[in-house]
């Protein structure tokens, strides 16, 4: 039984990596769920939840959750965009990085201070340096006195509610 489950999974990840590397990773955005995630539909309707590499935006719920996911928003939603494949997370969303016109999408939500640089996962020391410019220039998030990161809100709010 636990070897059927995992070659399922195994397909389904194939599936949906194979549905995004179909035309060398290209998609349309067609929903937003915050600044870090979303949702594109390859070109054979397929619908590939994606979470951007690299980066921690704000929750939803947290503050500027609602002006980061509104950021990334005004960049892709609606818009063609290409995907760099890096794996896929343990919620088996498809991890990439975001090129709309040849920007990296990603880096843009690190360098409007509407995300963090994801330490715990980051790779490229690119997404560390965008952080601390932000930082210094008090950009975005890092406008709030007191800016908490999402991995620490989210053991806060698990904590608190106890879940």
């Amino acid at each position: 039984m636990m070897k059927n489950c995992l070659i399922l999974i195994s397909l389904l990840f194939l599936t949906a990596l194979s549905a995004c590397s179909s035309e060398k990773g290209n998609c349309r955005v067609v929903g937003i769920s915050d600044g870090d995630t979303l949702t594109c539909l390859t070109r054979g309707n397929k619908q590939v939840k994606v979470r951007l590499a690299e980066i921690d935006a704000p929750e939803k719920k947290q503050a500027f959750g609602q002006k980061s996911k509104k950021a990334l928003s005004d960049m892709v939603y609606l818009r063609d965009v290409r995907l760099s494949l890096k794996g896929q997370d343990r919620y088996q969303r498809t991890l990439a990085i975001i090129y709309y016109q040849d920007k990296n999408i990603n880096l843009e939500m690190v360098k409007q201070g509407m995300a963090w640089a994801y330490k715990q996962y980051s790779h490229d020391p690119i997404y560390l340096q965008a952080q601390e410019n932000a930082q210094a220039k008090r950009i975005g998030l890092w406008a709030d006195n007191n800016p908490i990161e999402p991995s620490q809100w989210r053991r806060q709010e698990k904590n608190q509610y106890g879940f």
